[in-house]
């Protein structure tokens, strides 16, 4: 019997333009998808945030733009803004269904490491 469950992921982003959030962003969705091997059918949502100093170009839309198979529904938010927080952060929670007894494998690149050490 299958259950929802959710997957998370971040990357730090090098600088707030819209070719590093792309690759950052692309990037990110295909290594959750490669670390848990998931197939479209089996995502349900994707929640995506940022830290509020990623301003040049929306998530979704370059998530879109980079991988335009993908369509499943997107939702973008901005991270409280917290003393001390990671800087040009973009964060990612996958809705999917899964199999009874599955490992979820979370995944934080490019510096995003740091947040779960």
């Amino acid at each position: 019997m299958g259950k929802v469950a959710a997957v998370r992921g971040a990357v730090q982003i090098k600088s707030d333009n819209a070719e590093d959030l792309q690759f950052g962003v692309v990037e990110l969705f295909r290594e959750i998808i490669k670390r848990n091997s998931l197939l479209e059918q089996d995502i349900i949502s994707l929640i995506i945030s940022q830290t509020d100093d990623l301003l040049s170009v929306n998530p979704a839309t370059v998530l879109r733009k980079g991988i335009p198979s993908v369509d499943i529904p997107l939702f973008c938010v901005q991270e409280c803004k917290c003393e001390n927080s990671m800087p040009r952060v973009i964060r990612f929670l996958l809705h999917i269904n899964v199999q009874e007894g599955f490992s979820l494998n979370h995944c934080y690149i490019h510096g995003a490491e740091k947040l779960r050490p």
